[in-house]
């Protein structure tokens, strides 16, 4: 009910911002996944083909729903004067999974170490609508990038996702609120597929996208 209702509001406002016809059809995103024999830790671990598959739809998955729909955040902004922790929040508005007849999978790429694979989603009109509303005057563009160690789990670039997202929240927070709130609510979407490369021995991840801040608190409560 509530996202639908979100869908409705957004609609309405994308129709005074953007004119008919000007909304892309087509997403195209990139997931990717390890192959072969790669060092976890103190240890190494072997991953096979199909388990490549399966690390490279979970990228899929998570960056083309955070394309489409975006997340709800909350962050909490640690005090060191009044020993307040902080944490960060975030929770998808919707999901895509691999059964959506809009979605079409196609291997792109393979290497000694990795399987890349592309996924193409055709866009529905509530969907296009929704995210140029988003897109509208509503949100600001922004980016974050954020890093973690290349000798991890796979599964660790989804965390380095989510604290590239975290920190393109906090670069957008300290650009638009003049005063340190307490709590920071909103909304983020995601522009496009975030940039993995490995530097120094980390992975590294950049991410581009739109930010809306809803609410700040400026007392311990909700």
């Amino acid at each position: 009910m509530k996202r639908s209702f979100l869908l409705l509001i957004f609609a309405i406002l994308s129709g005074y911002v953007y004119p008919e016809g000007v909304y892309q059809n087509f997403i195209q995103i990139y997931g990717e996944g390890p192959y072969g024999r790669h060092p976890v830790k103190f240890d190494a671990k072997i991953y096979t083909k199909t388990d490549a598959i399966l690390y490279a739809k979970r990228e899929i998955f998570e960056f083309l729903s955070g394309m489409i729909y975006g997340y709800n955040f909350t962050y909490k902004v640690e005090n060191k004067i009044n020993k307040t922790k902080g944490f960060f929040d975030i929770t998808p508005i919707g999901r895509i999974n691999e059964k959506d007849p809009n979605l079409t999978l196609s291997q792109v790429e393979e290497s000694q170490i990795s399987l890349r694979i592309q996924a193409e989603y055709r866009l529905s009109d509530s969907q296009k609508k929704y995210m140029s509303g988003f897109k509208s005057v509503l949100s600001k563009m922004g980016g974050g990038e954020s890093s973690e160690s290349w000798a991890n789990d796979w599964s660790a670039r989804l965390d380095v996702y989510k604290d590239a997202l975290e920190n393109t929240i906090l670069n957008g927070a300290k650009k638009t609120i003049k005063s340190r709130p307490l709590y920071v609510k909103g909304k983020i979407l995601l522009e496009d597929s975030p940039k993995f490369f490995i530097k120094s021995g980390e992975w590294r991840c950049i991410v581009k996208a739109h930010l809306m801040i809803l609410n700040a608190s400026y007392i311990d409560s909700y």
